[in-house]
């Protein structure tokens, strides 16, 4: 519903006020990621630009609908859009595309650096093999089965000039693998020996832990299972932390501590008089205000009405026209738009991260017995090293890992849980197989310590292959795991750059399965050392047309891509009678 609020600015914000009554604000922009939120990207596409501008970090801008800007850190060119990629996820990767699509048509954004290559992936030649309707086709089914990404999908699917290009180290991206297919082989044993030891946590915990925190516990596996809302649990975490003289300090737990106001703040809200102070505000205010700086809020109204900006972003920039003065005539105003920037200012990675903080810590002031303390240490390595199994350690926990691997030891925790199992009534005993978690650990950390290296592998390559194309701005798509590491260092090299979450569902098991499937069937090696290590002839070139021998000779290599997608020419666009 678009509502003009005075006769010279067409401002349309009360859509905004409407719906936050039905649905939260965290579930209406998608930051608390749902499975309804994955829909996004069936909705009706915003209209695209029709003028392209050079990009800057100032009018850089990412539909609503399809994702939201996480990060932003101005210095010099070039400017670098990292867009964290959810490998097989279908909603994500068609809202990647959708991203990528507007800033190509926005600012004629035309180099695309991935990681899982080490040279062009573009598969712009494949155009020529099919009407435009095969291709959609065709793609739709790739994407859905994970045997392209969304920037493959936006390639084959329309008509726009830019390049995909890969930015891997090739000998460290074979040893990734090598440790991949390695974890592959050791882990069926693995997992199974580590049902054991979950096994023995449980029932210990069941035996040993207060009913406080047996209660806690059974609440974050509902959080888990959304059947409780996040801001509901936090609100009770923090109140337990309270009763159990657990502080919040700001220093530890900034974003809890923004969450929690937040939360309070839209509980208090009138969501009617937000949009009556609003009106009378923008009414006074466009009264007095230059003509440039009213033109700038007009533009920038028509951005948040057009999904390109959201409420957070519009109401800090009309946040510097309300007057210290004005607080008191606009009270609810101000308190909204202090919500908003509240919410603005989450780092939602480092909050989960705060939550299960606070959560040890008030778990631990219910323990009071050594048992109960050496049984919370070996569960909390247990969860860790079972994430580790299944390759899906987070940043944090991995860093956690890295630095603590030194005790990860199974014989430890076998010998702590038997022993504490013998100690009760009557004893219980378990059947706890260290072995095989000791096989696997090396090639676990190996594929992770792998990972790192390639970290600073892919920012080279990436500046490298930047600096060849000539161009101003780039797309870096590459899993959030090395998110942290890239903003470090492109920070340290002090190049402009932007992190950017599409809007993604829950990442299910099956993704990851499929994701792990396609990895394996596709993948060839890069380096010339594996490729004869798996006897595979030095320097193929797999595609035989003009195109991929004009890009062998543009990388200067005559690698081959480790998704090897649709190497075969065309095969499956042919159309059938």
């Amino acid at each position: 519903m678009a509502v003009a609020v005075t006769p010279c600015l067409p401002f349309s914000l009360s859509h905004a006020a409407e719906e936050e009554q039905t649905t939260t604000f965290w579930e209406h922009h998608g930051k608390v990621e749902e499975p309804s939120a994955a829909g996004q990207a069936t909705a009706d596409k915003p209209e695209l630009p029709k003028e392209k501008v050079p990009l800057t970090m100032e009018n850089l801008r990412v539909p609503v609908q399809y994702g939201t800007i996480k990060v932003t850190h101005s210095s010099r060119e070039p400017i670098i859009i990292h867009i964290q990629d959810a490998h097989a996820n279908y909603n994500a990767q068609k809202n990647l595309s959708s991203i990528l699509e507007y800033l190509i048509v926005a600012h004629g954004l035309s180099l695309v650096l991935v990681e899982g290559g080490s040279r062009n992936d573009s598969l712009s030649y494949m155009r020529a093999y099919a009407p435009i309707e095969k291709r959609i086709q065709v793609a739709e089914e790739f994407l859905k089965s994970g045997k392209i990404s969304g920037e493959n999908y936006l390639d084959l699917t329309t008509d726009y000039e830019f390049t995909v290009y890969g930015i891997e180290k090739p000998e460290l991206y074979d040893q990734n693998m090598e440790s991949f297919f390695t974890v592959e082989k050791v882990q069926p044993e693995a997992l199974e020996a580590m049902k054991g030891f979950q096994q023995a946590v449980a029932l210990l915990k069941e035996r040993l832990y207060p009913n406080e925190v047996k209660d806690l516990e059974g609440r974050e596996l509902e959080v888990q299972a959304g059947r409780i809302p996040l801001a509901k649990h936090y609100q009770a975490l923090a109140e337990e932390a309270s009763k159990r003289s657990v502080a919040l300090q700001e220093v530890e737990y900034p974003n809890l501590l923004r969450f929690l106001k937040a939360s309070r703040l839209e509980a208090e809200l009138d969501f009617k008089k937000v949009e009556d102070e609003r009106t009378k505000f923008l009414d006074a205010l466009t009264r007095n205000l230059p003509q440039a700086e009213m033109d700038r809020l007009l533009k920038q109204s028509l951005e948040l009405k057009d999904g390109l900006i959201s409420p957070a972003t519009f109401y800090g920039h009309l946040k510097v026209h309300v007057k210290p003065e004005q607080a008191a005539d606009y009270p609810t105003l101000t308190s909204y738009i202090e919500y908003l920037g509240l919410f603005e200012e989450i780092d939602h990675a480092a909050l989960f991260s705060e939550v299960e903080k606070i959560s040890a810590r008030v778990k631990e002031s219910y323990f009071t017995n050594k048992d109960q303390r050496s049984l919370a240490l070996v569960a909390k390595d247990v969860s860790v090293l079972a994430d580790l199994l299944e390759l899906k350690l987070t940043p944090e926990t991995y860093d956690y890992y890295a630095s603590h691997k030194n005790e990860f030891k199974a014989e430890k925790w076998a010998e702590i849980l038997r022993s504490l199992g013998e100690d009760q009534k009557p004893p219980l005993t378990f059947r706890l197989v260290p072995g095989p978690l000791n096989a696997a650990k090396p090639a676990m950390g190996s594929f992770y310590e792998v990972a790192r290296k390639r970290d600073m592998a892919m920012v080279e390559n990436a500046l490298k292959r930047i600096k060849e194309f000539n161009v101003p701005a780039a797309v870096l798509i590459a899993g959030g795991f090395h998110t942290p590491i890239f903003e470090k260092i492109f920070r340290d090299k002090k190049v402009s750059y932007a992190v950017v979450a599409p809007k993604v569902g829950k990442v299910t098991k099956e993704d990851t399965e499929k994701y792990h499937r396609v990895l394996k069937e596709t993948y060839v090696p890069m380096s010339e050392t594996y490729r004869k290590k798996m006897g595979i002839p030095v320097g193929p070139n797999l595609r035989a047309d003009n195109a991929g021998e004009q890009q062998s000779k543009q990388s200067g290599t005559d690698e081959v891509r480790p998704i090897a997608l649709i190497e075969a020419k065309g095969a499956d666009f042919a159309v059938s009678d």
